[in-house]
């Protein structure tokens, strides 16, 4: 069952016979301004301008807005943006913005000129179309430039007077770093003898003086601009800082300005779309309030007021004088959607029976214009092309959607608009909330325009208006039927009383026909439909003439909020308005608690006034009690303002009617949607309903396409799920508590989560990922009695251990101390259970650098479960060896080994040699061995490891591939590279197919194939692999975890060491290894503790780089490295590579700065020659038999360099030169780096 398919797209694809995005990719054109889409009637230009190319894309202005994979890519702006804006016209703007490749010198003014004038061209014949512009990084420059141009030369008069409205991607309006990453890639190609322009880069760079003077003469005529800006909140993948920074992209211009933080997006990506996702809706709902605001002055103006009464052009003399002061009945009804609601007028005389029937045009609708209407312009174009469709198969149309979103109010602007247009057509308002209204209205109809006489039966009226409607020589007509949302009302047979008290034969009473056979549909008469009932409006409107209205944009819904909060009443003196501040901020986040639903706006307004509270105060109160906003919801607007008159019900009694209407359709609907109140809002999956109450998936189905119908459930960004619109979970919520159900609902979502919840390995993250929001909700509700606290145990347990497993290791520990209580508090739980929960809990204290407590519990842990199943039960050895990880991760590695030793001792007395559990303690005792240095006899303890898994498993399973990862990795810390290097690679090429690419095992082996990779030189290939794995990192775990930390770590270690070797080191390559060893240390110093080797092996790394990089002093340098050095020495000792790095790294630093002080020089010699002692002892000079061990040889150059002339260099000397000459050797350009194991823990 998939949910999308439950609901159709209403707008058909464009068919404009303009090139496709395919097409638009090859284009090898690099200058011009053409139109991506081109709708018949266009209102607004839409001009879409690039940024800085510094990668020399190929079709870098449509690459600029485009996502999605090779073959399939979106640019949407063409593929998607019509489906919101189908009136505006997209064209895209290209200029040459290459940074090194085929550059010129031109800058910014020469590329704004070229604008202006390809503009001019492009807009002959509709020069006073509105201007909205989106802009791109540098493009935001050459926007800003050409709009002050224009706005100084009378030729582009035409472009200054219509370009008042922009959406600036991460633009740098006092510049950035972005000329920074353009000057590494034009350093790049120096080489190759070209000329890299600088006018471009310079108008970026963060101290430029160009991009402020640009700003600066934009800004000076911002006073009627409406600018979106939109600014980056993630650094380039393999940078530490943004592009553009949020003071450089906002303009800091008050309400002229809406500032919008992209908070997964960088300044590549926050402006390609691949999905219409949450992201792209965010951005589509700014960019449709800048076209509102272009088109507004349109908008509005057109209008003088139509009065309320009729407006017949054709009254005879005597008809025009009886009827000057008429005007309509009091008894016109009023929708629940309405915004603004005003009185009507009086009620009207009787009519005379010699009154002849009128002719119209009649303009009978029972409220004025809203002069204040604000957004929903897409839903007004349709409305616009259903107006003036001639086809008179398409002449019934319908507005869809939740109660209080507009519909009225969309409805209402579309009859003005109608009417103005089409000054010779009627048009007429129908109620139809239930069959009296639909007939009160047809009777309207009929008394206004004379059809009927005082004596007709209410039978005879309906057949003379239906008669009237009918007959083409009355003219055209427009009907609008408000709140047609049960069809019953149509399907309704007349009551007995319509006949006047004349005697109808029962017979005869079940032949009349039903109310809706009154509102016929001739060609020369249209029907708009609003309903709140999808499926409703599918058996009312034509085909394809279904519109559905979703909520408000974010500006269009602050301007709402605004508007109300300000508006002038009865109770609301000047002087207490102007007492209240209203800020912007406030606004959009209000208008985002009551998901931009109009009615809810206008409601929250009404309350806010009434009660004297600040946008701020209410804010904090409906943010520890959102219940509060229901207060809000059941309010009644107008009565608060002392208008009795038409009161618009408040929008939680329209939710409440409509779910008991469709209490009486679907029961089962209503049962699934009083579970759905207590999960999130968003992104509901399908899969938790399976089996939910014994229900069928038939029966589901049908449940959620009635909830979709009403508009209670949306189709959700991702494959089957489906959203829910907040407030109505509230109101339904609300309702629950009335009925005293809402507990008994709540333990049937807890207990659904409880079971659906997977157990967090790297599988089920996605699952989890989906479910996690809704089980936090779900918690919220306070189910902590003891009949439910096994299932909040059970359930904060399995959410505990995925955020364990994700690296959020502060989530864990707060959910794994909950869940200890919980378990805790239910009567006779099993003590194994309880166990496994504390040595989880063991786990996260770890991870937290909480040793001391982690041990301690451990132990307590530990020998409970020795106590409860004895000393060799797996459970009690499983629990022993947590003891072995705090150890490791202390560093304290020997003490883990003897832990092991003693698991796998007491297992060998019991279990085979190859039970699961013992081949995975004996993986564990390789990998302390490897940490201690003694690779020889690690590799014979995985060798036998690897043997064992073969035996049992086979050589594809998952854990004898992990066998030789580790194999591999010894292999490498052996010097043994080429060997490595083949077997990192087809256990790699395994992994991928068993266990999938993005398995942290994968990555493992690819990080591992990478090292071998840069041991043996092939840098290009390692650091693509390494940004690889990088990436996946971020991705997979976020970037604040150790995997990501490790992996940074290590791309710092390829980059350095392949400038070194190929003597290409440059101050860009220098600032990003310096930048990635600090991200590194940070977060390890987090996760570790600050003497940990992991952390002590970073900081030389950073002391590393800053000294090469020169970035600090020599002195500093020194007493950081002599630190490390000290406490590497106590926990892994004198010869373990990590402390061979930290010591090589500190004669270098003493070598630095000796100049002629022989104590220094001492102390450098000193220590050169005991990493030349360590490395020729543990490594000797060769490695695979004929290839020198370069580790060792230059340790040794670095002795010759600070030996003075003697013996001792002449013999060293010597046996350097009789080593190279007998053996294969690659000899480096620069000083090698070697980046010896302190990238790599075995979890990377």
């Amino acid at each position: 069952m998939n949910i999308a398919k439950l609901v159709r797209a209403i707008s058909p694809a464009p068919r404009d016979g303009l090139p496709s995005t395919q097409d638009l990719l090859q284009d090898p054109s690099t200058s011009y301004l053409k139109a991506i889409t081109s709708p018949v009637h266009a209102e607004v230009d839409l001009v879409a301008v690039h940024g800085l190319n510094w990668a020399n894309a190929p079709a870098f202005a449509v690459r600029t807005w485009t996502a999605g994979d090779m073959g399939e890519e979106r640019l949407w702006l063409k593929d998607m943006l019509p489906h919101r804006l189908p009136h505006v016209r997209v064209l895209l703007y290209s200029y040459n913005s290459n940074v090194a490749f085929h550059t010129s010198q031109v800058v910014v003014g020469d590329i704004a000129e070229d604008l202006l004038r390809k503009l001019m061209k492009k807009r002959r014949g509709s020069l006073e179309r509105p201007l909205v512009f989106v802009a791109h990084s540098l493009g935001g420059l050459v926007v800003k430039r050409a709009v002050v141009k224009a706005r100084n030369n009378p030729e582009y008069s035409s472009i200054s007077q219509s370009a008042k409205n922009f959406a600036f991607f991460a633009t740098p309006h006092r510049g950035g770093y972005g000329a920074e990453l353009g000057q590494a890639a034009a350093g790049l190609v120096r080489r190759l003898g070209m000329n890299p322009r600088n006018g471009i880069m310079e108008a970026l760079r963060k101290d430029s003086h160009i991009a402020p003077e640009i700003n600066s003469d934009f800004v000076d005529g911002q006073d009627n601009y409406r600018i979106c800006s939109f600014f980056e909140c993630k650094p380039m993948p393999g940078l530490s800082a943004l592009i553009v920074e949020r003071r450089s992209a906002i303009l800091d211009l008050g309400r002229s300005e809406t500032r919008i933080p992209c908070i997964n997006a960088n300044h590549s990506t926050i402006c390609k779309f691949a999905l219409e996702d949450e992201s792209y809706r965010e951005i589509i709902d700014e960019i449709e309030s800048l076209v509102s605001w272009a088109t507004s002055a349109t908008n509005i103006l057109k209008s003088n007021p139509v009065p309320l009464v009729q407006t017949s052009l054709s009254f005879s003399e005597s008809d025009s004088s009886s009827e000057s002061n008429s005007s309509l009945p009091d008894n016109a009804i009023l929708d629940n959607d309405e915004l603004s609601i005003t009185r009507t007028v009086g009620p009207s005389r009787p009519p005379k029976s010699t009154r002849k029937v009128r002719r119209g045009p009649f303009f009978l609708v029972p409220l004025p214009q809203n002069l204040g209407f604000i957004g929903q312009r897409q839903v007004l174009h349709r409305l616009k092309e259903f107006a003036t469709c001639p086809n008179s198969l398409y002449n019934k149309a319908a507005l869809c959607g939740l109660g209080g979103i507009g519909k009225s109010q969309i409805a209402l602007e579309h009859a003005f608009w109608y009417q103005m247009n089409n000054p010779d057509h009627s048009v007429f308002w129908i109620e139809a909330r239930n069959p009296d209204q639909l007939q009160d209205s047809l009777g309207l109809i009929a008394a206004h325009c004379r059809i009927s006489r005082p004596n007709d039966t209410r039978l005879d009226m309906l057949e003379q208006v239906r008669t009237w409607l009918l007959n083409p020589n009355n003219g055209s007509w427009l009907m609008i039927i408000d709140g047609a949302d049960d069809m019953d009302t149509f399907n309704s047979a007349l009551p007995t009383n319509s006949t006047n008290g004349t005697f109808v034969p029962m017979q005869a009473l079940s032949s009349m026909p039903k109310l809706g056979y009154y509102i016929p549909a001739p060609a020369h008469g249209k029907l708009l439909f609003t309903t709140n009932n999808r499926s409703t409006a599918e058996f009312l409107a034509s085909k394809g003439q279904v519109v559905e209205v979703k909520s408000m944009g974010r500006v269009d819904a602050s301007l709402l909020l605004e508007k109300k909060l300000t508006e002038k009443t009865a109770h609301w003196s000047d002087e207490k308005s102007s007492q209240q501040i209203w800020h912007e901020d406030e606004l959009q986040e209000l208008a985002k608690k009551l998901d931009h639903i109009p009615l809810a706006l206008v409601q929250a307004a009404s309350y806010l006034r009434e009660t004297s509270l600040s946008t701020v105060n209410y804010l904090e109160l409906i943010g520890t009690n959102e219940l509060e906003l229901t207060k809000v919801l059941e309010q009644n607007p107008k009565a608060i303002d002392g208008d009795t008159d038409h009161i618009s019900d408040a929008v939680m009694s329209t939710w409440t009617l409509a779910i008991e209407q469709m209490e009486t359709q679907c029961r089962p609907a209503v049962e699934i949607f009083s579970l759905l109140v207590f999960f999130d809002s968003q992104r509901i999956p399908e899969v938790l309903l399976r089996n939910f109450q014994g229900f069928n998936g038939q029966m589901i189905a049908q449940s959620l396409r009635v909830l979709t119908a009403y508009a209670f459930i949306t189709v959700g960004a991702q494959a089957e799920t489906f959203d829910v619109h907040r407030l109505v979970q509230l109101a339904m919520y609300k309702r629950l508590s009335l009925l005293g159900l809402e507990r008994k609902w709540a333990v049937r979502a807890l207990t659904l989560l409880s079971q659906k919840f997977p157990d967090g390995n790297y599988k089920s993250w996605a699952t989890c990922g989906i479910l996690l929001p809704h089980a936090t909700k779900i918690l919220r509700f306070g189910l902590y009695g003891p009949a439910e606290a096994s299932l909040v145990g059970a359930l904060q347990s399995k959410m505990s251990w995925y955020f364990l497993t994700r690296g959020a290791f502060e989530q864990a520990d707060i959910l794994s101390q909950r869940a200890l209580v919980n378990v805790g508090l239910v009567p006779g739980a099993k003590p194994e259970g309880v166990l496994a929960m504390k040595s989880e809990r063991v786990i996260v204290l770890q991870k937290l650098g909480k040793y001391d407590e982690a041990e301690n519990m451990a132990q307590a842990v530990w020998k409970e479960f020795e106590s409860l199943l004895g000393p060799k039960h797996e459970d009690t050895l499983q629990s022993l060896s947590l003891l072995s990880f705090i150890y490791q991760e202390q560093g304290r590695y020997a003490a883990g080994e003897k832990v092991i030793r003693r698991i796998l001792k007491s297992m060998g007395r019991s279990i085979e040699a190859d039970d699961t559990q013992v081949l995975e303690a004996r993986v564990r005792l390789e990998h302390i061995l490897y940490y201690l240095g003694r690779y020889e006899e690690a590799e014979k303890h995985i060798d036998e490891t690897v043997i064992l898994y073969n035996k049992k498993f086979g050589h594809k399973h998952p854990g004898t591939l992990q066998a030789y990862y580790k194999l591999a990795r010894v292999y490498y810390c052996q010097g043994r590279y080429e060997r490595a290097e083949k077997l990192s690679f087809d256990t790699w090429t395994l992994q991928k197919e068993i266990i999938g690419a993005d398995h942290p095992d994968t990555l493992k082996s690819l990080y591992e194939l990478a090292n071998n990779l840069q041991a043996l030189h092939n840098f290009t290939l390692a650091e693509s692999y390494k940004r690889d794995t990088y990436r996946s990192a971020i991705r997979l775990v976020g970037p604040s975890h150790r995997y990501t930390l490790l992996a940074a770590s290590s791309l710092a270690s390829c980059l350095l060491e392949g400038s070194l070797f190929e003597n290409w080191s440059t101050s860009e390559v220098l600032a990003e290894v310096e930048g990635l060893y600090q991200l590194s240390l940070r977060g390890l110093e987090k996760d570790f503790r600050i003497n940990h080797p992991m952390t002590l092996a970073a900081r030389t790394d950073l002391c590393i780089a800053r000294r090469l990089r020169s970035s600090a002093q020599l002195t500093e340098l020194e007493a950081e490295e002599k630190d490390n050095l000290k406490k590497l020495k106590v926990i892994l000792g004198d010869e373990h590579q990590l402390t061979v790095k930290s010591r090589e790294n500190l004669s270098r630093i003493l070598w630095a700065q000796q100049r002629g002080n022989t104590s220094i020089w001492k102390q450098a010699l000193k220590h050169a020659k005991k990493v030349l002692e360590v490395r020729e002892k543990r490594f000797g000079w060769f490695r695979e038999g004929t290839i020198i061990r370069e580790e060792t040889l230059l340790a040794a150059k670095l002795v010759l360099e600070m030996l003075p002339e003697g013996k001792e260099r002449q013999k060293l000397a010597q046996k350097v030169a009789d080593m190279k000459s007998a053996h294969r050797f690659r000899e480096s350009n620069g000083e090698h780096y070697d980046m010896g194991t302190s990238k790599d823990d075995g979890s990377v």
